[in-house]
């Protein structure tokens, strides 16, 4: 089947985060963050963010490389303490913000559409420090603030922003937002009190450019889990369904619609917990909305429930993956499983159907090697292949999908797995330890996508 279902205008893209590319983490004025202490911690076992790529020395070449790929769109994040060194706006940091003006102007000159990432798991320390972090209320317009200058400064200039990157990732790992505790029901208390804080925070983000950036498109970038059930019977169909409510569409409805769903207070209620949320913070909520939607998709995941149930424990603690005879995974348990991306793009047109939908990750992890100077990474093209083979099939559906920004542009450092997870169109010759000569090297996948953009999605192996 021919894929000529792709508008003109659609985004291809690629997507990065600034603490798993820039490094310079400690340089030229960046403050410290949580992202920078958590991989320093396990810098024995693998990559920090000290240096990672380099992408921050690399920038012209980088860029480059993408004008060669044909981008159409670059999503990619803003460190928060590399413009406000302590997280606060009381000091700024002038060479962080020339940086990324750099990095715009370089992106607009070559008419790639820049979709800027304002927090994309690097809160700054000093906000820990100072009260908490997203546990705290202070953390709302810490984040507002800081959002409120980044649109001034840039907003001229971008037109897609995206507030916070996989909130429901954070609030599931806690330690990534720097919270800790060795209470584990206290610790899933305060996991569910920054999650309505980063609600808020981003609704007022939301009403901000609604009603002084009204040409800018805005919205947050969601951890989309496609949940399948082990067996058909209607308790875990159920269970499969409360899990993509729970960890997914409950954010989006809160985002999209203003409003938290009932299943979730439901689930709070169950663990006796009763969020600190005044009428005017409802308000906000209400009045405070996106204006499109941005996922972050990689596979189908199938879940049973454990054999004991505990209400007062977060739901991904009652529930364990187990595979599917039917997939293929990758070294790291992620399935290859496209149909997926077409069912989970259909299930948020039924919800969302006026919403523009933008997917800002999506790829296939491997251990690649170079060989000769090359990179075959067969496996990542046919992951590629057939998800995009997908896409064009779900906006002939009539699903509002406007881009496409697989994970990840260049080799980066992965959150929990450093150098040896690549996810990268681009090789950079190093390893966890090792910086070695930082080449760049394009991956066969690189010259694959390079097809499909120029095809406008044509030229996929299906056809």
């Amino acid at each position: 089947m021919n894929n000529q279902f792709f508008p003109n205008d659609f985004l291809w893209g690629a997507s990065t985060s600034a603490f798993q590319v820039e490094g310079a983490a400690y340089a030229e004025g960046k403050g410290i963050s949580v992202a920078d202490l958590r991989t320093k911690k396990k810098n024995h076992i693998q990559m920090d963010t000290t240096v990672t790529v380099d992408h921050y020395h690399h920038l012209e070449e980088d860029v480059q490389l993408m004008v060669e790929l044909g981008l159409k769109a670059y999503r990619f994040s803003i460190s928060w303490t590399r413009i406000f060194p302590n997280g606060d706006t009381k000091e700024i940091n002038p060479k962080g913000v020339e940086f990324y003006h750099r990095l715009i102007d370089l992106l607009n000159a070559n008419g790639i559409e820049p979709i800027v990432t304002m927090f994309h798991f690097d809160y700054p320390m000093s906000l820990i420090e100072k009260f908490g972090g997203w546990e705290s209320k202070q953390s709302i317009n810490s984040f507002f603030d800081y959002a409120t200058f980044l649109l001034k400064e840039y907003g001229s200039k971008v037109t897609y922003w995206l507030t916070i990157n996989e909130q429901n990732v954070m609030v599931n790992q806690p330690d990534i937002m720097g919270i800790e505790d060795t209470d584990s029901s206290e610790l899933y208390k305060k996991a569910q009190y920054a999650n309505i804080n980063m609600c808020i925070a981003q609704a007022k983000v939301f009403s901000l450019v609604e009603h002084k950036y009204p040409k800018l498109k805005v919205g947050p970038a969601v951890s989309y889990i496609t949940a399948l059930p082990e067996n058909g019977t209607s308790e875990n169909v159920l269970l499969a369904k409360t899990i993509e409510d729970m960890f997914s569409f409950s954010l989006m409805d809160i985002s999209l619609r203003g409003k938290i769903p009932q299943q979730y207070l439901n689930m709070l209620e169950n663990a006796g917990i009763s969020l600190p949320i005044s009428k005017e913070e409802m308000k906000i909520l209400s009045e405070g909305t996106a204006n499109y939607l941005a996922v972050n998709w990689y596979c189908t995941t199938t879940f049973r429930q454990k054999d004991v149930f505990d209400p007062k424990k977060a739901l991904m603690e009652n529930v364990e993956v187990c595979k599917s005879k039917w997939l293929e995974y990758t070294n790291w348990g992620w399935s290859f499983d496209p149909v997926g991306i077409r069912y989970a793009l259909q299930q948020l047109h039924d919800r969302y159907p006026d919403i523009p939908v933008l997917i800002t990750e999506c790829g296939w992890s491997d251990t690649d090697e170079l060989v000769d100077g090359k990179i075959y990474d067969n496996k990542r093209i046919a992951y590629l292949n057939d998800h995009i083979h997908q896409l064009g099939l779900s906006i002939r559906d009539g699903v509002n999908l406007i881009g496409f920004c697989p994970w990840s542009f260049i080799d980066l450092l992965s959150v929990n797995d450093g150098m040896d997870k690549r996810y990268g169109l681009v090789y950079v010759d190093r390893d966890n330890f090792n910086e070695r000569s930082m080449k760049r090297y394009k991956k066969e996948s690189f010259y694959f996508y390079k097809k499909v953009i120029s095809s406008n999605g044509h030229n996929t192996l299906n056809e």
